[in-house]
């Protein structure tokens, strides 16, 4: 009875020690950690498994140090790059991707060629002079698939049921009309299948179009990391990549045509 006490008094006193006052500073690391810049590219790839042709892209710029992200002007953000080369672990195929000759477009490159499947990996190599090489992999998640005859869709709310496959660490879920569209995220559970009921605005019309968007682990990861430059806090770099910043990773996306509610 007294170890239990004695557990219960110093749990306690954790949870109230580990609260900050207002005026205090937030979460800091509890050990020294190294914060000197290293220079490296930065970048934002996604390989799309959506029966297109052409729609993967990778974004590349260099990261900054926080005197550059608060200057007027930034010198050399988008860096001449030798090679960005995406090759699969299965078959060997090598594809090559070319900046876009859009200026509007500039630092992101495409394979006009390039057509992923689900189920494949994938590799990423990035050169660029005065940078380290850039690396990183991504295995394409499984496409998601209407359960047969669950999709039901009157005025105000759809509901349906789909299949959930383990390489998919979350679903994004879109509802498009004419004007407007919605999102809804869905985290996986252990069950392989995903019922969804999903209300809506009746004053939004029918919807075209449901889009089902499976993420792999990296774009997971990444896109809910924490934000790095919150003041008073301390959070670890998110990246999903080696020798640089940023994220390579994969979706593999289902577009499903809607007829009018009845």
């Amino acid at each position: 009875m007294k170890i239990q006490v004695f557990v219960i008094t110093l749990t306690s006193l954790i949870l109230i020690s580990s609260c900050d006052l207002p005026h205090q500073p937030g979460p800091m690391p509890s050990e020294i950690v190294a914060t000197e810049f290293e220079p490296g590219l930065n970048i934002l790839g996604v390989l799309r498994a959506d029966d297109q042709i052409g729609t993967s892209f990778i974004n590349i710029n260099r990261a900054l140090t926080t005197e550059e992200i608060y200057s007027d002007s930034i010198e050399n953000f988008n860096p001449e790059v030798n090679f960005v080369k995406v090759s699969s672990s299965g078959s060997g195929s090598e594809y090559m991707f070319r900046q876009a000759e859009d200026s509007s477009d500039w630092g992101t490159y495409r394979d006009t060629s390039l057509s992923v499947r689900s189920g494949e990996s994938y590799d990423l190599e990035i050169t660029a002079p005065g940078f380290p090489s850039l690396t990183g992999e991504t295995t394409i998640p499984q496409k998601p698939e209407l359960v047969v005859n669950s999709l039901s869709l009157t005025a105000g709310n759809i509901s349906f049921q789909f299949q959930n496959h383990p390489g998919a660490f979350e679903y994004k879920l879109y509802l498009i009309f004419s004007e407007d569209d919605l999102e809804k995220v869905i985290k996986p559970s252990d069950g392989d299948i995903i019922e969804v009921d999903w209300a809506f605005d009746p004053s939004m019309g029918d919807p075209q179009y449901l889009m089902l968007a499976a993420l792999d682990e990296n774009l997971t990861r990444y896109g809910n990391s924490p934000i790095s430059f919150i003041p008073n806090t301390y959070h670890p770099d998110g990246s999903t990549v080696t020798n640089g910043y940023g994220c390579f990773g994969s979706v593999a996306v289902a577009m499903i045509e809607l007829e009018s509610a009845q």
